[in-house]
């Protein structure tokens, strides 16, 4: 019964390491950043807010708005967030936040986690834009 236990506690320990080992970190907001959330949602549509997040809590972010299509504005939220990153020195890669008002967050991180190469991972996060 021992032995039996023993070896029901060992696959458990591997299967939650190997549930663990594929699963995608998704870091929280940091709380000074969601001020600038809060302008961004008031904001007209055709708006998209960038945020990268270092592993030790540091961010940039860059949002545009108000742009003729969500394309021109995540270019321009792009290019904010990364001056953002340069100043900052924050080293994470960008992701997108939302589109107009919907959170794609989770979903971005998870779809570049999974995509082969960082061109794809730009790819999908393009292709959310266009949605």
């Amino acid at each position: 019964m021992k032995v039996f236990a023993k070896i029901l506690g060992v696959s458990a320990l591997l299967a939650l390491m190997a549930g663990c080992a594929s699963s995608v970190y998704v870091p929280r907001i940091p709380q000074g950043a969601q001020a600038h959330l809060l302008d961004y949602h008031k904001q007209p549509d055709n708006k998209v807010f960038v945020i990268a997040i270092d592993a030790g809590g540091d961010y940039a972010f860059g949002y545009d708005y108000g742009k003729p299509t969500t394309k021109e504005a995540a270019k321009a939220a792009v290019e904010k967030c990364d001056a953002n990153r340069k100043a900052s020195g924050v080293v994470a890669k960008p992701y997108i936040y939302a589109v107009n008002d919907k959170v794609v967050y989770e979903t971005m991180i998870r779809k570049a986690a999974k995509a082969e190469s960082e061109a794809k991972s730009r790819e999908v996060q393009h292709d959310a834009v266009q949605e």
